[in-house]
């Protein structure tokens, strides 16, 4: 079941490097164990990448869920004057 949700680790506060309790190796290999989802380091306060876990969770919805083309309405060639 796991595999079929979208999913990101993420660690946040990356900003304060000396108070860091996980270490980013760690958290990369806690990624791979669950289900191979990708792992980001962000900061909220120092706005670093906030937008891109949004982005690459927006992707990974696009992936499993493609669109569907949209039906184009044939127009009509006729003209009525």
């Amino acid at each position: 079941m796991m595999h079929q949700v979208p999913m990101i680790l993420v660690g946040n506060k990356c900003d304060l490097e000396d108070e860091r309790v996980v270490g980013k190796e760690q958290g990369q290999n806690l990624a791979r164990q669950w289900s191979n989802c990708a792992f980001l380091e962000t900061s909220a306060k120092s706005k670093i990448n906030v937008n891109e876990i949004f982005y690459d969770l927006v992707r990974q919805i696009n992936r499993k869920t493609p669109m569907e083309k949209k039906k184009t309405k044939k127009r009509s060639n006729c003209t009525l004057l």
